[in-house]
């Protein structure tokens, strides 16, 4: 079975991730903080993780990279914060 986890606002567009995952069989976990999907991923592992791109992408996958955690990241958010997005990819984010 598919592990999610949602890093991120439970509400909006990672809410609506939620939703779809879950109805395609998938194990949905969620973290309102980067240092709780941290530790989420640490202890109960994903296979994907999408990270809402308000957070410190960069952080994220340096902590995953440090902890030997190999997991895509995704960044998601609004498409008009085109900086961001930039910025998530840049740091390598895998999709925005």
């Amino acid at each position: 079975m598919t592990r999610l986890l949602i890093i991120g606002p439970p509400e909006g567009e990672l809410g609506q991730a939620a939703r779809m995952a879950r109805a395609r069989g998938a194990t949905v976990l969620h973290a309102d903080r980067l240092t709780d999907g941290l530790s989420r991923a640490r202890s109960e592992g994903a296979d994907l993780i999408l990270c809402h791109v308000a957070f410190d992408v960069a952080w994220l996958i340096g902590a995953l990279a440090a902890e030997r955690i190999a997991c895509p990241v995704v960044a998601c958010g609004l498409a008009r914060d085109e900086e961001a997005a930039l910025g998530a990819i840049a740091a390598g984010a895998r999709e925005f």
